[in-house]
């Protein structure tokens, strides 16, 4: 599972998805947990809905998002594209989130996630 974390120094969500400057990419599942790289927002984005778009397209590969905040209409538009958002603290370590992920994916995931994992698992079986 592909998750995002909004994040300037990339030790800690701490970035309001409409505001980050920058994504931090995982792979995770429950064995392993792989850093895929950065995604830098573009400088100067123009209005608001050209912002979200932009964030979507660095992120649209991703199942879930982490950020400290997040808009209703730019929640809608990722829950539209599949990403599930999660608001946590500011300065929540991003180590911190993936362990807590992993024991999620591993145990009793919500009934969301849960959900997200089948259709992950039929896609990769389909190619």
């Amino acid at each position: 599972m592909r998750v995002a974390f909004a994040s300037s120094n990339l030790k800690s969500v701490d970035a309001h998805f409409g505001l980050a400057e920058s994504f931090i990419i995982y792979d995770v599942t429950a064995d392993k947990i792989e850093q895929l790289g950065v995604t830098v927002c573009p400088p100067g984005e123009a209005g608001d809905e050209d912002k979200v778009e932009s964030k979507l397209n660095l992120i649209k590969d991703c199942s879930v998002v982490y950020c400290t905040q997040i808009g209703g209409p730019a929640a809608a538009r990722l829950v539209q594209k599949s990403i599930h958002p999660l608001k946590v603290p500011e300065g929540r370590p991003i180590q911190e989130e993936l362990e807590r992920l992993q024991i999620l994916l591993a145990t009793n995931p919500p009934p969301w996630l849960a959900k997200k994992m089948k259709k992950e698992q039929k896609e990769a079986s389909a190619q």
